[in-house]
Parts: C-alpha cells; sequence; structure tokens
C-alpha cells in the first residue's frame, strides 16, 4: 500500500476521515509528517494538479542528474548510475507532493 502524499510504502500510518465525521475515503500513510498534512486537509486532496506539478520537478530534476554523468547513451550507464537517477527522481517527486500539500492545501 503507497501512502496517499508522497506515494512511498505506507507503514503502519493512516487517516479515517469517519471518526472525526468527514465524508472522504480513508488512506494510509508512510510517516507523522505525512499524517499530519492529511489531518490538515481533512482527507481530501486534489493529487492531479500537484502531482503534475511534481512530475515536472522530478523531470527537471532527473535531467540536470543526467547532465552531471555526462553520458547521454543510457546503455552504458552503471547500475550505480541508474539507481542514482531513480533516487533523485522519486525523491524529487516525493518532496514536491509533501511541499505542495503543505504549502497550498486544495481547500
Amino acid at each position: 500500500m503507497m501512502c496517499a502524499i508522497c506515494r512511498r510504502d505506507a507503514r503502519g500510518y493512516g487517516f479515517a476521515p469517519s471518526f472525526i465525521r468527514i465524508d472522504a475515503p480513508t488512506v494510509k500513510l508512510c510517516s507523522r509528517r505525512c499524517q499530519d498534512i492529511t489531518g490538515k486537509l481533512s482527507g481530501m486532496i486534489d493529487p492531479n494538479k500537484h502531482e503534475t506539478d511534481a512530475l515536472l520537478a522530478a523531470s527537471i530534476s532527473g535531467g540536470a542528474f543526467v547532465e552531471t554523468i555526462g553520458k547521454t547513451d543510457l546503455s552504458g550507464w552503471t547500475e550505480q548510475e541508474w539507481a542514482a537517477l531513480i533516487d533523485v527522481i522519486v525523491t524529487s517527486f516525493q518532496d514536491f507532493l509533501r511541499q505542495a500539500y503543505a504549502d497550498d492545501p486544495p481547500f
């Protein structure tokens, strides 16, 4: 199960809005930080706008990483270079989502 905020692996945290009389789905979360964000959002999120922006941010970060490697032929990359690219992209995506939901709740 993935965290409803940052899409990391959910790890024992959650939000059950029915307990506070809010009509929204119960979600699984990865951390107290994401749980706090969800609580502020009252369980309601607009993933389309924020996820689209997060994808753009992740693409920019991934592109910058590729430039630092200096290799445009991806078939010549090492396993460590691939792993680092994935880490850069996923981390950028998650960080953007956390910041977007914390700074600009969709309500």
